[in-house]
Order: structure tokens, then sequence, then C-alpha cells
């Protein structure tokens, strides 16, 4: 209450925000938020949200995706490597005489030279897991058909008909027309040869023909003979015959 100059008395109406209204605040005033504003408040958060949910994810994939190419890179240098120690010659996808975990598969062949070496697991799926031989973006499937059972990678086939000699166990990579074009390497169920590069899904059966996996943004990563290593946009049902082939232009 106050006395107005005519003597009157009055009532003090506090006003919220006001310094005089903060100083004789009273319990009758109250600030907040009307339900209208608090709707519109969460719909602007969830407005948000659905933007950039949707970017996060890609952002994620982007740094997989790079550390697939990472991991493809290392073992580009380890290809490389073991051809300087074998006269210019690559391992073959497989080698039915060797030793599983040893000398049988690529992965065991160039395991010394990228870190791979004594990681084999004969009870773990894939056989060398947390390697350079595990993509980030490809889930284990461990149903009919036993995908990703050795890695995420596989080798292409078609250097088979460059053996100098079939019981060598060795690809003559001074056969390859042009290294910088022919695809070695890249995210495969298994091993492949140029009738079954093609892309499919994640565990889909061996009769269907299409070994490779675009698990990168509707892409793959491929490793070249020559060491390095690109993305390239491809989706199920692709076929990319033409660049996995000793004689790619």
């Amino acid at each position: 209450m106050y006395r107005s100059q005519e003597g009157q008395e009055a009532d003090v109406i506090p006003v919220c925000g006001n310094r005089l209204g903060r100083d004789r605040l009273s319990s009758d005033c109250k600030c907040g938020f009307t339900l209208i504003e608090l709707l519109v408040v969460i719909s602007i958060i969830a407005l948000l949200a659905a933007i950039l949910f949707p970017v996060f994810g890609r952002a994620r994939e982007k740094a997989r995706q790079a550390a697939c190419m990472s991991n493809l890179k290392q073992l580009g240098s380890a290809f490389l490597m073991y051809a300087q120690d074998f006269d210019e010659m690559f391992p073959i996808p497989s080698n039915t005489t060797g030793v599983q975990g040893i000398s049988y598969y690529w992965q065991d062949l160039i395991a010394g030279y990228c870190g791979a070496k004594g990681k084999y697991n004969a009870s773990a799926n894939p056989r060398y897991v947390n390697t350079v031989y595990d993509c980030p973006s490809l889930d284990p499937f461990t149903g009919t058909g036993g995908e990703r059972v050795i890695g995420d990678y596989g080798v292409c086939q078609l250097f088979w008909p460059l053996f100098p000699n079939p019981s060598s166990g060795l690809i003559d990579t001074r056969n390859i027309t042009n290294p910088a074009s022919a695809g070695l390497l890249t995210e495969a169920r298994a091993t492949f040869n140029y009738t079954t590069a093609k892309v499919g899904v994640t565990g889909e059966d061996w009769q269907n023909n299409r070994f490779l996996r675009s698990s990168h943004s509707d892409g793959l990563n491929i490793l070249y003979c020559d060491g390095h290593v690109n993305w390239k946009r491809a989706v199920v049902g692709d076929n990319l015959s033409s660049i996995f082939r000793y004689d790619a232009k």
C-alpha cells in the first residue's frame, strides 16, 4: 500500500521483470510458460532433432568409411611388401594345401606385414577379429553361408590366370597391365571373380553370385594393385567386373 497525494490509499501492482516489481514481488505474481509456448518449444526441438540426427548418422558413417580406407591402405602396403619379398608375386586367395591361420588364406600370408600375425582365432567370427581385415561398417553374419568368416575384405580371383606356375601359389604382378586401374581388394563376403563381382546384401546365398557389399553410403572402398584406395558409388545389383580384371584399362 502507498498513500497518494490526495491522501487515498492504493495497491501496488508488482510487475514481473521490473526492478521495482522484483523488489516487492509477492507470491501473487507467477512467471512461467503457457501451454502453447511449451508446445512451440517442443516442436522446435523435434524439428532440430529430425534435421540433425541424419547429419550425425552420415558423419559417423564417414568416419567408418575413413577407417575402412585406412585398413585397405595398410593392406595395400602389405601386399606390395609381400611382392617385394617374393619376386613381384601376390599371394593367391587360398591355398588348399596350407594350414589355416598360417598359410591357407591370403590373410594368413600377409598377416606379418599388417600387424595381424598370431591373431587368427578359429572359433571367432571373423577369424581375424579387431584387425585391419575388419571393416567397421559391416557386422558379423553367422547364418547359412558363413559370411565374414575370415574378414570383411575379399580378393579378386581374376588374377588366377596369372600364375607363373599353378603349384607355386603366387600371382605374377608383372602381368597386370595397369595396376592403377585393376581392383585387387574390396568389401566382399569372400574371394570373387568377374562373374561374381556384383553388389549384393549381407546374408545373400552363394548362388546369387553377388559377393560385393556397398557398406559406405551406397558405395564401397576399392584397393587397387598399385596400393591406392578409392571410394566408388555402387548399389545392390551393380556389376563391377570391368574393374576387377588383371587387364583393366
